[in-house]
């Protein structure tokens, strides 16, 4: 008798006026993105968010391409620095530290954020680190 559109369409607008819904009415919302990386500063995480184009390490360029790592706007140079920064905060020394980073990185190939190769380049650079 009727279409399948159609029912669907008369199901919910009985369920909408059983539930209590109301007409819908545009609202205006503000976005505020200061580092242009494309998240709401309310959501962002990684305030200012580092958007070079590769990642880079104690001055050293990794070559390792620097995306957007997670949807609240931290990229790739983001958690990597936050990673090495937490390393040297907990490590006493240089090889607690260098092993930190490896462990860290291990989780990062784990979750496929980035690869072996790019696993071994950011420990050898880390392991230069003085």
């Amino acid at each position: 008798m009727y279409s399948k559109k159609f029912t669907r369409f008369l199901a919910v607008s009985v369920m909408a006026v059983f539930l209590g819904a109301t007409a819908a009415r545009a609202q205006v919302v503000t976005i505020v993105d200061t580092d242009l990386d494309g998240i709401d500063d309310v959501v962002d995480e990684c305030l200012p968010s580092d958007l070079s184009t590769t990642v880079t390490i104690n001055g050293v360029d990794t070559g390792i391409p620097n995306t957007t790592a997670n949807a609240v706007g931290c990229t790739l140079a983001d958690l990597i620095q936050d990673m090495i920064d937490l390393c040297l905060d907990n490590a006493k020394n240089h090889g607690k530290f260098v092993s930190c980073v490896s462990h860290e990185t291990n989780i990062l190939k784990r979750a496929r954020t980035i690869s072996g190769q790019q696993k071994g380049k950011i420990q050898s650079i880390v392991a230069k680190m003085k």
